[in-house]
C-alpha cells in the first residue's frame, strides 16, 4: 500500500444511513437552499453550458446538535453519493509541512471520486491566524486548507461544519461557495420535534416528556431524551 492509499484508509471513514432531507428538521429558507444545491448538481451540465459554476464547497455553522452533520449525510443520500468523514487525528502530522501534504491528498481524492467529503468540526484546522499562543505551523495549515479549497475542482461536494464560527479565520470563509447557518430550535420547534420523535419511538407524548425536552437546546439532545423515555417504557415490566 503506497503512502497516499495508506493515508486515505486511515483518514476517511464512510458514513452511512438512510436519512433524507425530509427527515431533517430544517427551516424553510435552509431547505430551499439545499434543494437548490440538489438541482444545481443534477443540472450541472446545463449550468456549465451557460458558463455558470455550481456551488460545491459548503460550510454549515451553528450550535452543536442542530443537524449540521445529519444534513451533510442527507444531502449525500439525496444525490446517491457516498459520504466520507475526515479523521483529523490521521491528517495532522508531527512534521513540518506534513499536514499540508495530507490535505492535498484528501482533496486529490475528492477531485477523483464523486462524493461528499465532510470536514466535521473544521475548527480544528481553520483557526484564526496570528494568535501569539500558536506556533507558525498552525498558520501554515490554515493557508494550505484555503489553497486547497480555492484551487480544487470538486465533482461532488466538500462540506465543513463548525460549532465555533467565531474562531475560524476570516479569509477561510471566502473559500466556501456557501455558508449556511443552523440555529438552535425555538420552543415551538422543540415541541414539534418532540412530538415527531415520540411518534417514531411509539411512546406517549406525556406532560413530563414535554417538560423534560422544553429545557433542551438541540435536536440531538431532544432525540436522546425521547429515546431514553422509550427505553424505560420498553423495560418497565422487567
Amino acid at each position: 500500500m503506497n503512502g497516499t492509499a495508506s493515508l486515505l484508509s486511515g483518514a476517511l471513514s464512510e458514513r452511512t444511513g438512510a436519512v433524507r432531507l425530509d427527515d431533517v428538521v430544517l427551516r424553510t429558507g435552509t431547505r430551499r437552499i439545499l434543494d437548490d444545491l440538489v438541482r444545481e448538481f443534477r443540472g450541472q451540465g446545463q449550468l456549465r453550458a451557460c458558463g455558470i459554476r455550481r456551488r460545491s464547497k459548503l460550510i454549515f455553522h451553528g450550535p452543536p446538535g442542530c443537524g449540521k452533520t445529519l444534513t451533510a449525510l442527507a444531502l449525500a443520500n439525496s444525490l446517491a453519493l457516498p459520504l466520507y468523514v475526515v479523521r483529523f487525528d490521521a491528517v495532522v502530522g508531527s512534521y513540518l509541512g506534513q499536514t499540508a501534504t495530507h490535505l492535498r491528498q484528501l482533496f486529490q481524492f475528492a477531485e477523483s471520486a464523486c462524493c461528499v467529503l465532510l470536514f466535521d468540526e473544521i475548527d480544528a484546522l481553520g483557526k484564526r491566524r496570528g494568535s501569539p499562543s500558536d506556533v507558525g505551523e498552525l498558520d501554515r495549515i490554515v493557508i494550505a486548507l484555503m489553497q486547497e479549497l480555492e484551487l480544487s475542482q470538486i465533482p461532488g461536494f466538500v462540506v465543513a461544519t463548525s460549532n465555533l464560527p467565531g474562531s475560524l479565520d476570516d479569509a477561510l470563509w471566502r473559500r466556501f461557495d456557501l455558508a449556511l447557518r443552523f440555529s438552535a430550535p425555538t420552543k415551538v420547534e422543540v415541541t414539534r420535534f418532540t412530538r415527531t420523535k415520540a411518534k417514531s419511538f411509539n411512546v406517549p407524548l406525556t406532560k413530563m416528556l414535554l417538560a423534560n425536552t422544553s429545557r433542551l437546546q438541540s435536536y440531538a439532545d431532544i432525540e436522546k431524551a425521547v429515546e431514553d423515555a422509550a427505553r424505560r417504557a420498553a423495560l418497565r415490566d422487567l
